[in-house]
């Protein structure tokens, strides 16, 4: 009992503080976007320790595991959403749904080294899953001569999407359209570097839909720093002195860097959507997890996250370099709701696609 107190004591302590230090804008503490990073082990742990006090140690302890979560039930169903039912769409809901997708496609380049003759991985899952609006990251152009895709793949492309807008010049921000779009003017800093966004206005089914799609600021790692994360974390042993105190300073300042500078682009993002129309979707890589400041100035913005409003349990959008994480997101409102979202599973890019459903409201018509 005298070291199970403590124990959870320290774990409760450390749920709570992982929970919430992502609220803390990172400009003041970008050191709380990191501990942030760490909840979901923590309410793992959390969740650990409530079986034990139940089913083997004593009962005393309960109510603390409990209380634990009650706090942390908000991050909780963030990053761990309890839909078990789909939601239920009837049939006029049905005949006016609309899809959109988000993908971050490595510059077209197949991130497993593969070149099948038939043309681009990524290009053909794009082309398969005919979704109304496509927001493409890190997407050199398609079309032309330059693309990467071949003939046959490119008039597939012209044929599912008759507007096409692309500005490589905003960290390969492109749009692919069933519906009229025309771009509009947001605002723009030298000093984002590879965080950058763009917005369109878009046409669906009648409506005026401001559609956002972006790519927040990029970690900034080198092979050697990604390397050095992988080395530490698939040792069987403890890190020696040295690979800690590489992380400690290859690693760590460039992360906080990145959630500094992603905040100036979230809050611009808000401040921008505060003048934009009533229904909106904003979608793209983030770089940043559930719970983290850019996610919650989003959220604080009256924004909902798609996956959030309809799917059940944890997600991975990231494949590589063992950052496991859920950064590329689907926000909206307005008149709009969103019923389903599917993450595809093919790892052409370092970032798997995300699909997402979206019905009209009924009784906003």
């Amino acid at each position: 009992m005298l070291v199970w107190l403590p124990a959870n004591l320290f774990i409760a302590v450390c749920t709570v503080i992982s929970a919430y230090s992502g609220a803390i804008n990172p400009v003041k503490f970008p050191l709380g976007q990191i501990i942030n990073m760490t909840f979901p082990f923590w309410i793992s742990a959390s969740f650990l320790l409530l079986l034990v006090n139940v089913f083997v140690s004593r009962r005393r302890l309960l109510w603390l595991s409990l209380a634990v979560i009650a706090v942390c039930i908000t991050p909780l169903v963030n990053n761990f959403p309890l839909h078990i039912i789909k939601p239920s769409v009837t049939r006029e809901e049905k005949k006016t749904s609309f899809t959109v997708m988000t993908y971050n496609v490595f510059n077209f380049t197949d991130h497993q080294g593969e070149s099948p003759s038939w043309g681009n991985r990524t290009v053909s899952y794009i082309i398969s899953q005919a979704s109304d609006i496509v927001c493409l990251q890190e997407a050199f152009p398609l079309l032309g001569g330059q693309s990467f895709c071949n003939k046959s793949q490119q008039d597939s492309l012209k044929s599912l999407y008759p507007y096409y807008i692309d500005t490589p010049n905003r960290a390969g921000e492109m749009i692919l359209s069933r519906f009229p779009i025309k771009m509009l003017e947001v605002p723009a800093s030298p000093e984002w570097e590879s965080g950058q966004y763009t917005a369109y206005a878009a046409e669906i089914e009648g409506r005026e839909v401001t559609i956002v799609n972006c790519h927040l600021q990029s970690l900034g790692l080198t092979p050697d720093d990604k390397a050095l994360y992988r080395e530490l974390t698939d040792k069987e042993s403890k890190p020696t002195r040295n690979e800690l105190s590489q992380a400690k300073h290859n690693i760590i300042p460039k992360l906080l860097d990145a959630f500094k500078m992603r905040a100036q682009q979230v809050d611009s993002i808000a401040k921008f959507l505060d003048s934009a129309t009533a229904d909106v979707i904003l979608m793209g890589d983030f770089n940043d997890v559930p719970g983290s400041y850019a996610y919650r100035a989003m959220t604080k913005s009256g924004l909902k996250d798609a996956y959030n409003s309809c799917a059940f349990g944890p997600m991975i959008t990231y494949n590589d370099n063992r950052f496991y994480f859920r950064i590329d997101h689907i926000f909206y409102r307005g008149a709009m709701k969103a019923v389903r979202v599917k993450r595809g599973n093919l790892k052409s890019s370092d970032h798997y696609p995300l699909k997402a459903t979206f019905v009209w409201d009924s009784d906003s018509k």
